[in-house]
């Protein structure tokens, strides 16, 4: 009769060996896991700190953007043109850690949606030019009539609110100004597309703002008035090189423009710009926008109205 001891010992020894490589095993995932934590933690760590250093550098970049607007203003030109001295772009900059750059816009040369509120634009005059800067770009005129509504307080209930609430996630009109020029993205008839074209033209900013012809592109010209063409807003931009030192001067530089449609709406001054930082820190970028508006005499000064941080 044979033996079946040697059998049983070699299948404890194949046990043995299977609990072994599974004890490694777990003990490597293990491990391995605590140090992804550990790099995830660390990374974390690093990339607060980066963003607490990136809103301290953006701060200083609002005060050198307010230092500029006021040697600006120091000058006493009487208006603000393309190549002012708030235009000039500070290039990228080193700084510990990494660098920083940043871009001054004029948002006065850009039509000011919250013009567009019904309780403001009691005689429609604004949405007569948003219709021509909607045509001049191209697009449906009747998104004029959506924004509108998107603003108004005063209607109850509209056939707009039938598509909002129709939405996968349903939501209701605004009923006040804008906040953002990216709230366009919530409004009816303004798509992916629209809003790429229109965006670029547009600003948020307190009811009553003009137009500042030395600053503004050709389609934004163009609701001058309805007889305005592109070859005459392109003449008066003057690749954009625009300095009139006042809005009848525009008349003087282009014959062909027999007259402008309520000269209230334009200016050439500004009081409202965007101050863009762009901030690279640990190869890690940071963008800061900057809401900026400048006030003229008594009371006067810099004030920051609105801070975003990411691009649009």
């Amino acid at each position: 009769m044979k033996s079946t001891f040697p059998q049983c010992g070699k299948t404890q020894r194949g046990v043995a060996l299977l609990v072994a490589l599974l004890v490694v095993a777990l003990a490597t995932v293990l491990i391995a896991g605590l140090l992804d934590r550990g790099g995830l933690a660390a990374a974390r760590t690093r990339n607060a700190l980066r963003a607490q250093q990136a809103q301290v550098y953006a701060r200083g970049l609002e005060n050198y953007a307010a230092e500029v607007l006021v040697r600006a203003q120091g000058q006493g030109l009487g208006y603000d043109a393309a190549d002012s001295v708030w235009a000039i772009p500070l290039p990228p900059t080193p700084v510990p850690g990494g660098t920083i750059a940043a871009q001054m816009s004029d948002l006065n040369g850009r039509f000011n949606l919250n013009n567009l509120d019904p309780a403001y634009d009691t005689q429609g005059v604004w949405r007569g030019k948003f219709v021509l800067l909607l045509t001049a770009l191209k697009l449906d005129p009747a998104i004029a009539g959506h924004v509108v509504t998107w603003m108004d307080a005063t209607v109850p209930a509209t056939v707009d609110d039938q598509f909002y609430l129709a939405q996968l996630v349903p939501y209701r009109r605004a009923a006040r100004a804008f906040a953002h020029v990216s709230e366009l993205r919530l409004v009816a008839g303004i798509d992916g597309d629209v809003y790429a074209t229109l965006a670029p033209y547009v600003s948020a900013l307190p009811e009553g703002t003009p137009i500042n012809v030395n600053t503004a592109g050709v389609p934004v010209l163009m609701t001058l008035g309805a007889n305005v063409t592109q070859e005459m807003a392109q003449a008066i931009w003057q690749q954009g090189g625009a300095h009139f030192s006042g809005v009848d001067q525009v008349q003087k530089a282009q014959p062909a423009l027999a007259v402008i449609e309520h000269p209230e709406c334009f200016d050439v001054r500004s009081n409202y710009f965007r101050a863009r930082g762009l901030i690279t820190l640990d190869g890690l970028p940071f963008e800061f926008d900057s809401l900026i508006e400048r006030r003229s005499g008594p009371g006067g000064g810099i004030h920051v109205l609105q801070r975003n941080r990411g691009g649009d």
